[in-house]
């Protein structure tokens, strides 16, 4: 009965293997997921357009691997955003250029020089999409270098909160490099803070004291890109350069533009109050 039992099971096993019904082989996968190119990255005029965080990956992937490069980042909306892109925010002052709804009636020295560092210091930051920091990290090699390259001025208020919303979202490529570039233009632990001056000008400025033998540019201004793109080609100079637009470029409803103003107005009011020696600065609620 033993024997007879053994036979069967072999018998079975046989007709298994033959038919292709069993295999020594384990069983393949077939519904791992399988990741998704990005779309094609659209580039004219020298400048890449980056649309989303699946062709902002692809393209660090591509370049990482190059040898004494420099990789430039501007700060805002690049790597950070702002309060949501609130008041406050790099995407709202760009707005008040274009709607006169979201102006502050006031002048620059108040904007610049008493609001701006403010906004830096207690505003919440976030990356401008999940895991860009990471990476990032793929960058960071013995040869390259990765910095910032910023349209805020510097102050010693503005360089320390800077510092701190970059390494609180996991951006430390700022390893210390310091140095004066011009009289509005200084660097401070990797970063260059140009006080809305040309990038352009800026870069090829460090670079003389600095030389790599590859450049990668990453704004999501396009005008700031084609400056950095205008500067470099005076110089003879090559560059690659990427624009990027993945941060939401949020609409703003008309109560929240009343909101803003009145939220920013009594901001400054508040300043006058505490510190009575700086300038005043007022501006008119809707």
């Amino acid at each position: 009965m033993k024997k007879t039992l053994q036979s069967s099971v072999g018998i079975l096993y046989l007709a298994l293997l033959t038919f292709g019904l069993y295999s020594c082989d384990p069983p393949k996968n077939h519904d791992k997921p399988k990741k998704n190119k990005c779309e094609p990255i659209e580039e004219k005029s020298g400048i890449h357009t980056l649309k989303t965080a699946c062709q902002f990956e692809e393209i660090i992937t591509k370049i990482a691997p190059t040898k004494k490069s420099l990789f430039v980042f501007d700060i805002d909306n690049t790597l950070l955003i702002t309060n949501d892109n609130k008041f406050g925010s790099d995407w709202w002052y760009s707005q008040t250029k274009d709607d006169p709804a979201l102006k502050l009636n006031t002048n620059d020295t108040c904007l610049f020089d008493v609001l701006t560092p403010l906004f830096y210091s207690i505003f919440d930051t976030k990356p401008v999409f999940n895991g860009q920091a990471e990476c990032m990290d793929a960058l960071e090699t013995a040869s390259n270098k990765v910095i910032g390259c910023t349209s805020r001025g510097y102050t010693r208020s503005v360089a320390a909160s800077t510092n701190i919303e970059l390494l609180d979202n996991s951006f430390d490529f700022m390893q210390g490099d310091t140095m004066t570039i011009s009289k509005t233009v200084v660097m401070k632990n990797d970063v260059i803070y140009t006080k809305g001056g040309n990038k352009g000008d800026a870069l090829l400025a460090y670079l003389k004291e600095h030389p790599y033998d590859h450049v990668y540019y990453f704004d999501d201004s396009k005008f700031k890109v084609e400056d950095v793109q205008e500067a470099f080609a005076l110089a003879n100079q090559p560059v690659t350069l990427y624009h990027l637009e993945i941060a939401p470029k949020i609409p703003y409803t008309d109560a929240e533009k009343v909101y803003m103003k009145e939220k920013l107005c009594n901001l400054m009011l508040t300043m006058n109050e505490v510190k009575k020696d700086i300038v005043k600065c007022n501006c008119q609620n809707p």
